[in-house]
């Protein structure tokens, strides 16, 4: 009973969860900005996807408090954090990028959120880009009726989304999670490996009635790219892959239907903008592979369909409209 007692005790409220893949460079500034935390009842774990430029060896003698679990193989973005979050234990688990830096109240002001509004399951930071600390890079994750996840406020001024209120979701690279709610809707989909994991987390959780909820005081400097890098033909094709398997997966068919017109119109669109880009093989190869799965998304989309909790018009409450210029500019971002 003592020995009991003495391990309740000892968990951490939350566990900060830093993924790294060869970020040796980046990890000082990252973990030296956790260690400020005014917040302190946490504990840090790096979760290293089979790194080959010494960052274990670094983190073990500069950073002993860090507990680190060493991955034999590359599992993404999805399984190493799932990994990190199996390992561990804690009311709530805070998922954070090794390309950034948090100021000192970040962890403060997520928990206060939390433990303040039960309703809300998850929470987003303020991103913003590291050598350009005026603009935003993200301030809480959107999802367009054409039928694909965005970031808020992504390139304005940092001046602007200063209010803290709901938004669709967060993006992994900096956000906060109630235990229980990852326990109910599921962890990270290891089939998208990387790249819009969060999107789908998000619509996951919208769909079980979690709210997720912007603060705007929990500032994030982000190397934005710095960690994934949109650039090569396999990442191309796990953005255009993912970006359907989300939409597949979790958008109620009375809200396909609604909006089928403009997600086909966006949606074909998009694919001619990237193969006329010269990324022909990657978006023929994404289709391949969402034909390939296409039983499997759909046994995954008839489970989360039958656990949805919240009325069509409560979903659609929380979509955004897309303009054909904000259109345009999705198609371009997603090709850095």
């Amino acid at each position: 009973m003592i020995d009991r007692a003495r391990r309740v005790k000892s968990i951490a409220k939350i566990v900060v969860i830093v993924l790294n893949f060869n970020g040796k460079h980046f990890l000082d500034a990252c973990l030296s900005a956790l260690r400020a935390q005014t917040f302190d009842d946490f504990q840090t774990v790096l979760v290293d996807n089979a790194s080959k430029d010494g960052s274990v060896e670094w983190v073990r003698a500069q950073y002993p408090g860090v507990r680190i679990i060493r991955l034999s193989d590359n599992l993404g973005f999805c399984g190493g954090n799932n990994r990190g979050i199996e390992a561990t234990e804690g009311e709530y688990v805070a998922l954070l990028n090794s390309d950034t830096e948090v100021v000192p109240e970040w962890l403060q002001a997520l928990v206060q959120v939390l433990d303040s509004t039960p309703e809300v399951g998850f929470c987003a930071s303020r991103m913003i880009r590291m050598f350009d600390r005026y603009t935003i890079d993200t301030a809480g994750d959107v999802f367009y009726t054409h039928g694909v996840g965005g970031k808020r406020g992504e390139g304005q001024s940092m001046n602007f989304y200063t209010a803290l209120g709901p938004v669709f979701g967060a993006c992994a690279g900096a956000a906060i999670y109630r235990r229980s709610m990852l326990m109910d809707i599921g962890l990270l989909d290891e089939d998208f490996f990387a790249y819009d994991e969060d999107i789908d987390l998000s619509f996951r959780a919208q769909l079980r009635g979690y709210r997720c909820q912007y603060v705007p005081e929990a500032i994030v400097y982000h190397h934005v790219g710095g960690s994934f890098r949109g650039t090569s033909t396999a990442s191309i094709r796990r953005i255009r892959r993912n970006t359907l398997e989300v939409l597949l997966k979790n958008m109620p068919s009375a809200l396909l239907l609604k909006h089928g017109i403009r997600i086909l119109a966006y949606y074909i669109a998009a694919d001619l903008y990237n193969i006329l880009r010269g990324h022909m093989f990657a978006t023929l190869g994404a289709r391949w592979e969402n034909l390939k799965r296409l039983l499997r998304t759909m046994n995954k989309r008839s489970y989360i369909q039958s656990r949805r909790t919240v009325s069509l018009d409560q979903l659609e409450d929380i979509f955004t409209p897309m303009s054909v210029n904000k259109m345009i500019h999705m198609f371009q971002r997603r090709l850095r």
